[in-house]
């Protein structure tokens, strides 16, 4: 939700989420979120997606998570502090004529995704958690992000061969390798051989 668009009656807003007691802020201008986003349009920056903590805040507000609760308040003031992080962190890169400033982790919000994936997974004692995010992810994704990721995918698969023999030359085990991209060390060690013989190097 953007500053100007106000929630409907019956939903809580991202917005009162980011907003706590500016007493608690830092002071620092480069924080102020009016001047990071100024800066970024001057400049032709791209604006940002979401960040991760508005997304989570965009979770509580879904969930009814109420906040006129001491736990409330603490999670809104935590939520409104993250931000501010972010955007001082944003604003010193623009400063320093980053043209992508807000892109503070490459691929973080696939990352996010998966995590929540796994997690809502893993929570067998709680089956309505998956349905909650399959349920939020439905309502998140358009058909072109779906087409976009799956995408993604398919490159990062082709990829794949590349990705492993780097790590390998890096000192990287099979194994390691394997625990760190989901797939097997049998098929990890298949994709280093495709790869060497790509590349004309000869089986390992």
């Amino acid at each position: 939700m953007t500053k100007d668009q106000e929630p409907n009656d019956d939903e809580q807003g991202v917005a009162e989420y980011e907003r706590a007691d500016a007493s608690k802020f830092p002071t620092a201008p480069a924080g102020q979120e009016a001047a990071v986003e100024g800066t970024a349009a001057a400049h032709g920056y791209r604006v940002r997606r979401l960040s991760t903590f508005e997304r989570i805040a965009e979770d509580l507000n879904r969930r009814g998570v109420p906040r006129d609760t001491p736990a409330g308040t603490l999670v809104t003031d935590m939520m409104s502090l993250f931000n501010k992080f972010e955007r001082e962190t944003a604003a010193a890169r623009a400063a320093e004529g980053d043209t992508n400033p807000y892109d503070l982790a490459p691929y973080q919000d696939v990352h996010d995704l998966a995590g929540q994936y796994d997690d809502a997974r893993a929570n067998t004692s709680e089956p309505a958690d998956l349905e909650r995010f399959l349920d939020n992810l439905a309502e998140d994704f358009d058909l072109d992000d779906v087409k976009a990721l799956r995408t993604a995918a398919a490159a990062v698969a082709e990829a794949m061969g590349r990705i492993a023999l780097a790590a390998r030359e890096k000192g990287m085990s099979p194994d390691r390798i394997a625990a760190e991209t989901g797939y097997t060390a049998s098929r990890i060690s298949q994709f280093i051989r495709e790869e060497k013989h790509r590349r004309g190097d000869g089986a390992q």
